[in-house]
């Protein structure tokens, strides 16, 4: 079970930070950062320049780390956090239903927050804190 479990958790980051790095790169490359800003300060969003740069490493950087599974407590709670962003200065105006409802940011946001505090096995993280737990303090007057 714990195999199904962590082969799940894997396909859910990478799902969702596919997602996440499409929409970023998508900014950045596509429609550019100056466009951005000017949008993100025509929907009221406060130091646009400084919330469009912010969103698209949040979704490019923030995508990649959680596809590998480093760093995700932080980056679970940045994407949550920038969703929630998205719901209120875009989408809550149109319901939760697509096509400008708000119904993906918040299934990413929560899926990303789930998934930054149990992302599986298959991570980084894991591999890291896993070794550093199973290091045991040597006995006093061992000195090796």
């Amino acid at each position: 079970m714990d195999i199904a479990r962590d082969l799940f958790a894997f396909i859910a980051r990478l799902a969702i930070g596919i997602v996440l790095i499409a929409h970023g790169l998508q900014k950045f490359l596509g429609l550019g950062m100056p466009m951005i800003s000017d949008a993100f300060g025509r929907l009221g969003i406060p130091l646009p320049a400084i919330a469009a740069w912010f969103t698209v490493l949040v979704e490019i950087v923030g995508g990649a780390l959680l596809i590998l599974g480093l760093l995700l407590p932080i980056v679970g709670v940045l994407i949550a956090l920038l969703m929630a962003g998205a719901a209120w200065f875009v989408h809550l105006p149109y319901g939760l239903f697509s096509p400008n409802g708000y119904e993906l940011v918040l299934v990413i946001g929560v899926a990303a927050l789930a998934l930054g505090f149990n992302g599986g096995r298959w991570s980084i993280d894991h591999g890291l804190l896993s070794r550093f737990a199973r290091r045991e303090p040597s006995p006093a007057g061992d000195r090796r």
